[in-house]
Formats: structure tokens, sequence, C-alpha cells
């Protein structure tokens, strides 16, 4: 499993599938109501991640992530996950998240991969 402490030595399709696979097994959005967040804990303790969240570990995670403006790229600049190969796929796909309804994810994850010359064998398990 990829988090903060790997990520550095993931490569871009690993992170791909990471995230596809945790996006299309949700398929809920992490959300306030108004704002998405890295993490959303609901009524019954379940814990939703985005898309970019599903890369920060348990022990790594502070509520500093969802304070203002916390867009992947904005981390990147604090040097609160660190910078690799993968930060505009990760904005990318943070994007998908916070732009599209879960039932358009398949698709624009499609979409995604042939941007990025990944393979789409992933989307298949779903």
């Amino acid at each position: 499993m990829i988090t903060l402490k790997n990520l550095h030595l993931a490569t871009e399709q690993e992170v791909f599938d990471q995230v596809a696979r945790h996006l299309l097994t949700q398929m809920q959005v992490s959300t306030d109501g108004q704002t998405c967040l890295y993490r959303t804990k609901l009524d019954d303790d379940t814990i939703l991640k985005c898309a970019a969240g599903c890369l920060i570990g348990d022990d790594e995670y502070t509520e500093y992530f969802d304070n203002g403006n916390s867009s992947w790229g904005r981390l990147v600049n604090d040097c609160l996950v660190p910078t690799n190969n993968c930060v505009e796929l990760i904005t990318t796909l943070q994007g998908l998240h916070d732009e599209f309804e879960p039932e358009e994810w398949k698709y624009k994850l499609h979409n995604v991969a042939t941007e990025f010359n990944l393979n789409t064998e992933v989307l298949n398990e779903f």
C-alpha cells in the first residue's frame, strides 16, 4: 500500500491503480457537504477518503491537511507531502474526485489513464 512514507518510490501506474481501486470501491465523495476533504468521518464512523487522501496513512494524517486551500500542490509546496514524479497525476485524480459524481469516475479514470499513458486493467475489476 502506498502512503506518504513510500510515495517517493511509487510509479504513476502504482498510484493510479491504488487510487482507482479506492475510488471505485468507496463510490462516495469525501466531503463535509460543501468542500471536498482528504478525510471525512460519517455518523456510523466510516472514514471516507478522497483520491489523494487514500495515499495518506492513518498515522500520517492530521486535520491540517483539510484546513483551508489543501490542494495536493499546496501540500507539496508546504513540504507536508513528498515531491515525486506523480504530483501532476495525483492533482488530476484529486480533481476527478472533487469535480465529478461517483457514477462518472470509472469513465473519467479511463480518460486520466489515457492522458498519462497508463494501463487501465485495474478498471476491469469494477
